[in-house]
């Protein structure tokens, strides 16, 4: 996915960054060396580590577009097109496709789909 740095933050051990994407806007943990540059983009792999659950943190959405915003928690909306037997899924927003590990039951599939995370990290693409 292709991102805006808008800010930059060093002042902790975590590298925290705030960007925007044509999805929308929020922070997340920056996980790779070097540290990005404020006010230039990147092409950036995503990763929600939390641990989420079908009906609590991953929830059908009735807005049937990718987006990314963050309120207290990180919102991101896409399609879950794929779960597999070890609590593995497939995430997509636009182009991208995270994987995340997901439980609960009959959790359907190819449906857009709101997840509420805590943080998000990326890691930069290098091509």
């Amino acid at each position: 996915m292709k991102i805006h740095v808008k800010n930059v933050d060093t002042s902790s051990e975590e590298v925290i960054i705030e960007f925007s994407s044509e999805y929308g806007e929020a922070e997340a943990f920056w996980g790779t060396k070097p540290i990005p540059k404020a006010n230039a983009d990147y092409e950036v792999e995503l990763d929600i580590t939390d641990e989420l659950t079908w009906g609590q943190e991953v929830k059908l959405s009735k807005e049937k577009k990718f987006s990314i915003h963050m309120e207290d928690e990180i919102y991101l909306t896409g399609i879950l097109e794929k779960v597999y037997k070890d609590g593995i899924a497939d995430f997509r927003l636009g182009k991208s496709l995270i994987q995340l590990e997901l439980e609960g039951k009959k959790i359907p599939t190819g449906e857009y789909v709101t997840i509420k995370a805590t943080s998000l990290e990326m890691y930069e693409i290098i091509r």
